[in-house]
């Protein structure tokens, strides 16, 4: 019988942040992508939880969670902010699975706290510093990155949000409203903005050339037709770590938890159940 989550606010490092948990067992952490929420894990986590402690939170500035506008969102700021997460549910090491912006999330922590995580299942993550959307690049300007914080709004969900798809019938209404809740809100327009600016730190090469010491049980999963995170790139990411297994899902994209759940929870269950 799937394990329904519950939801609730909890303070965490200052932030209001909205919390989804089911199950009993090792912890496994979720971590959503640029623009998502806890949403995009709705068919992972009652399969999850039947063996294990699953956690889903919308990450500050997204989805229902606060969006304040001095918080720090670079993916330095988002790994402490998921080291005080797990402090504050004590939680000494957890299993983490990432998705897009998320997945980057997870690879960064493993690489500051490497002991407390388990094992890492990425998927889609960009990996690479050229594997990040144009978008980055242009937010980079300082008046195209104003005008976009005032411009950008759930019309920019409706225009991007099919990109992330190969199967277009997965964009319906439900998910566009879920992924418009940021753009719906200044502070979250102000945390995406924030977020894009610093996704590439001048010390983003250091840390790609730390890859190799990561000797945790990774899984990386990427959809045929990701259009973020290309195949080459992620087989050398695979070849890089010691302990890296490659998932290819066939007429999937960048989202394979949300287009491909038939796939990506056996493998996510066999993978956390240290059978692969």
């Amino acid at each position: 019988m799937a394990v329904l989550p519950r939801s609730d606010y909890h303070d965490i490092a200052g932030v209001r942040t909205y919390i989804k948990h089911a199950g009993k067992g090792p912890a496994v952490i979720l971590l959503h992508g640029l623009g998502a929420s806890s949403y995009s894990w709705r068919h992972l986590v009652p399969a999850l939880a039947e063996k294990h402690e699953v956690w889903a939170m919308d990450i500050p500035g997204f989805g229902r969670s606060d969006k304040p506008r001095d918080f720090d969102y670079t993916f330095a700021g988002l790994s402490n902010w998921l080291i005080a997460f797990m402090d504050r549910f004590n939680i000494h090491k957890a299993s983490l699975a990432g998705n897009s912006m998320g997945g980057v999330i997870a690879l960064r922590t493993v690489l500051q706290s490497p002991a407390r995580v388990d094992r890492l299942a990425l998927l889609g993550a960009p990996v690479y510093v050229h594997n990040r959307p144009p978008i980055i690049w242009t937010l980079n300007w300082p008046v195209v990155g104003k005008l976009a914080e005032l411009a950008l709004g759930p019309w920019a969900v409706s225009l991007i949000a099919p990109t992330a798809f190969h199967d277009k019938k997965c964009v319906t209404p439900e998910l566009l409203a879920e992924y418009s809740l940021s753009l719906n809100h200044p502070g979250g327009r102000a945390a995406v903005v924030s977020f894009v600016r610093g996704a590439i730190p001048p010390d983003a090469q250091a840390w790609i050339d730390r890859y190799p010491s990561i000797h945790h049980p990774t899984l990386v999963i990427r959809g045929e037709h990701d259009t973020i995170l290309d195949r080459p790139s992620a087989e050398r990411f695979v070849r890089t770590l010691p302990r890296a297994k490659f998932l290819h899902i066939p007429a999937c994209g960048h989202a394979a938890q949300e287009e491909s759940p038939e796939v990506v929870v056996p493998a996510l269950l066999e993978f956390f159940n240290g059978r692969a």
